[in-house]
């Protein structure tokens, strides 16, 4: 029985014994998780992603990217916004170096890489991530890619004879020709194509065809070339044009240059390259430009002066207009006796005098009355407005030397030397808002040609700081400076 007892301790000081030994492994291995989770903790640090291949400039445009991540909360893409360096998150998130992230342009809320999106006309850039490699440091987790293309640019960029052209509205069409698609944005594939309904339109319409502002269309990438018809309607005017376009491959741009003259239209020249720069769509025009707005070199508008302006707004309907250009010309003869012929001869500045000061009446009898708000008949160099046409009286008959010196000295096509009357109401217009003038415009001082002719061998010329007016400038010998307008 002594026996059976110590049996029994024994049994139940060995069981004890196992029982501590299994709290002891259980207790070592949620340590151990722990330890596991802390040094997987550490790992996972915030991300950023470095885009390479495309300029700061390219970066800035596209702003913000969207961007998938397995097991990120909500199983939904995070926008990623551009800093100046690097695109970081609008949340926070974090990933160690095995991240595999799924990247797209442009940023969609809520998107999922299972998500198809149906688009069409305008299409727009529409960008995929390639990852090239990911690193990690004490701080953060930097991802490395490339962003690619996944459609292909047709470019149109169009000119005209006539200055004062307007563009209502083009339209492209042909089997090449498709905007339509199912798309798998975070995966970066097109999947099929759907039928297009109808020709494709530019959005830009009812714009000065000259603005300078290329019409781009973002098309589903072909392996094959195909015909394409091109349709414009300029002044009231249809025109048409057919041509052939060579495979628009992914990522490529294909750019044609259409030429307006004697109402026809023409393909003056064209070129294709495997990639190009990314860049918002410029839109030509808007119902809300303002006098004191600013045109853009690349013939837009906007509110805020910035390195790019090109000329002051100083009249407008709201969505066309004038705009007088920043600074002068360099002093150059546009006028050689040969080349200035524009068909419109004033033989009085006002209907009485050839020469004299300009501005309210005064006892002067030699003084010419001149206010904005005075209509002259259009016989008259006070009365004729229009700038433009005298210019492109000029450009008809100048010689060829002539022309590249005026369309060099130009930024854009819409620009035209300013008539008698323009420049006298600039003057006017100046002296109004002299007090409100933007930075880095340059006050017009001393004497300026206009194109109006006074006579077979001569024409007006104005002092825009003594206010005064002559018309006895030789063609031959004119050396004055210009100050450009351009229409938008």
């Amino acid at each position: 029985m002594r026996h059976c007892g110590l049996i029994l301790f024994l049994a139940l000081f060995l069981a004890g014994c196992s029982g501590n030994t299994r709290n002891g492994d259980a207790l070592s291995a949620h340590q151990t998780a722990e330890k596991v989770k802390d040094s997987w903790s550490k790992m996972s640090k915030p991300i950023e992603i470095e885009v390479t291949g495309r300029t700061k400039d390219e970066l800035e445009a596209i702003g913000s990217l969207a961007v998938w991540l397995d097991g990120m909360e909500g199983g939904k893409a995070v926008e990623f916004r551009f800093d100046g360096k690097v695109f970081k998150p609008t949340v926070p998130v974090l990933a160690d170096s095995t991240v595999l992230p799924l990247v797209c342009y442009p940023f969609l809320p809520s998107l999922h890489p299972a998500d198809t999106v149906a688009v069409s006309h305008p299409l727009g850039e529409r960008l995929a991530g390639q990852i090239q490699s990911v690193t990690q440091t004490n701080d953060k987790t930097k991802i490395t890619m490339k962003l690619e293309e996944l459609t292909a640019l047709l470019r149109l960029i169009l000119k005209s004879d006539n200055i004062s052209d307007v563009m209502q509205i083009l339209e492209i069409q042909g089997d090449c020709v498709s905007t339509a698609a199912f798309l798998i944005p975070l995966k970066g594939k097109l999947a099929g194509t759907r039928a297009d309904a109808g020709n494709v339109c530019s959005p830009n319409k009812d714009c000065l065809l000259n603005n300078g502002i290329p019409h781009d269309f973002n098309l589903i990438p072909t392996e094959d070339s195909g015909e394409i018809q091109i349709f414009l309607k300029v002044n009231g005017q249809k025109l048409s044009i057919s041509t052939t376009l060579p495979p628009l491959r992914r990522g490529s741009i294909t750019e044609l240059r259409l030429h307006v003259s004697d109402g026809k239209l023409s393909v003056g020249s064209s070129w294709v390259d495997t990639k190009h720069p990314f860049e918002k769509p410029s839109v030509s025009g808007t119902d809300s430009v303002r006098i004191g707005h600013f045109l853009q070199r690349d013939g837009t508008l906007t509110s805020k002066f910035d390195e790019n302006t090109l000329a002051w707004v100083i009249l407008t309907d709201g969505r066309h207009g004038k705009a007088v250009a920043m600074d002068d010309n360099s002093t150059s003869n546009w006028f050689r006796k040969k080349s200035f012929r524009t068909g419109h001869i004033f033989d009085t500045a006002d209907g009485k005098l050839r020469e004299g000061y300009f501005g309210q009446p005064q006892e002067d009898e030699e003084h010419i009355v001149f206010s904005p708000r005075i209509r002259y008949p259009g016989s008259c160099a006070l009365g004729f407005d229009d700038g433009a046409a005298l210019t492109q009286g000029i450009l008809r008959h100048a010689d060829s030397h002539a022309l590249k010196n005026f369309q060099d000295k130009r930024v854009l096509p819409s620009a035209y030397i300013p008539s008698l009357a323009e420049m006298a109401r600039l003057a006017y217009h100046l002296e109004k808002h002299k007090d409100s003038m933007p930075a880095f415009f340059k006050m017009p001082e001393g004497i300026y040609a206009t194109p109006s002719e006074s006579g077979e061998d001569t024409f007006y010329s104005i002092d825009m700081t003594e206010w005064f007016v002559t018309a006895y400038n030789s063609k031959e010998h004119s050396d004055m400076k210009t100050r450009l307008f351009y229409l938008f």
